[in-house]
């Protein structure tokens, strides 16, 4: 499109549109992908897009009306979206855990994950579980293409319907991301002020929606920018963490070895202690920076009000007690 021709109003909008037209037709590619030969590029690529897509459409479904065709169209491909997320989540896990173990055993500038060459005992506790998640991600490429087998077609229409049904509202006024992304981290500071090993799996997951909100305006707005930069963060140490954590319970599962020092489990588990500290400690300096910016959010932004008597914006070394003490 000759940008030339098109108002300097409508500049940010029409590339957004272009953008989210994009997206859309990358999920497609990917979808097809998945349903013929699974890599672990398209599996991956294409459960992180259905998510950032659904965040996108419920974001831009704020000016609609519940019965309007943009919300049914919305409602109709949500539905398959959360089917086809589960059915590549199998083959997803079993990708990353084959790549935490490859991280062991293969040295990376001279020096191997677990800080040190392996005894005989972990590289044979290593080699059997790695089998058993190469089992696993065979079984679940069979689900996955038997699924896309029978609701590719229906997921590929139903993407077609939801980009005619938004196309229109992605042109008119975009409701603030960057806003919508402060409000959920506002929320987040109220609903889950401490965070430990408990939560932060659940942390994660909440946050997710505000990276994605974040990063949609990112190129035109510094506010959302610097907010993407720091959920991105976020959002990789503490889910570095629950991969080794998830790879700790599988390997205890399969191994049944917990009791041995020189086994593969008591390496996992220090890993997980590792990528546990790093993540709160992200979670300490992003999250703290982001937080200051939450005066700025709009009252009807708000997910939950704030008492009266919590200063905004934060004093860092407050928020940083507050949320990973």
């Amino acid at each position: 499109m000759n940008r030339a021709l098109i108002p300097p109003g409508e500049t940010s909008a029409v590339a957004l549109q272009q953008e989210w037209r994009q997206r859309l037709e990358a999920w497609r590619v990917f979808l097809a992908q998945c349903g013929s030969k699974p890599s672990r590029k398209s599996v991956h690529a294409l459960r992180a897009l259905t998510l950032r897509l659904r965040v996108e459409l419920e974001h831009f479904l704020q000016e609609q009306a519940e019965d309007s065709a943009a919300a049914r169209a919305f409602q109709r491909w949500s539905k398959e979206a959360k089917k086809l997320r589960k059915a590549l989540e199998p083959v997803r896990n079993a990708d990353v855990y084959l790549a935490r173990l490859e991280s062991l055993r293969v040295p990376l500038g001279g020096v191997t994950e677990g800080g040190g060459p392996l005894n005989a005992r972990c590289t044979r506790e290593i080699e059997k579980l790695e089998e058993r998640l190469r089992r696993k991600r065979l079984a679940g490429i069979d689900k996955l293409v038997a699924v896309l087998g029978e609701h590719g077609k229906r997921l590929n229409r139903l993407s077609n319907e939801i980009e005619a049904a938004f196309a229109p509202h992605m042109s008119s006024k975009d409701p603030s991301a960057a806003q919508a992304a402060l409000g959920i981290i506002a929320g987040l500071a109220d609903e889950l002020p401490s965070l430990d090993a408990t939560n932060l799996h659940e942390y994660r997951k909440r946050l997710k929606p505000a990276l994605y909100l974040a990063e949609i305006s990112a190129a035109a707005d510094p506010l959302a920018k610097r907010l993407a930069v720091a959920f991105r963060k976020i959002h990789d140490t503490v889910g570095e963490w629950h991969d080794w954590q998830a790879l700790t319970q599988e390997a205890d599962r399969v191994l049944h070895s917990h009791g041995r020092p020189d086994g593969l489990v008591p390496l996992l588990e220090e890993m997980t202690a590792k990528a546990l500290h790093r993540a709160l400690a992200q979670c300490r300096r992003s999250a703290a920076r982001s937080v200051k910016n939450v005066g700025k959010i709009q009252p009807s932004q708000r997910k939950k009000p704030v008492a009266e008597e919590r200063r905004l914006p934060f004093e860092e070394e407050d928020l940083e007690a507050e949320i990973c003490r």
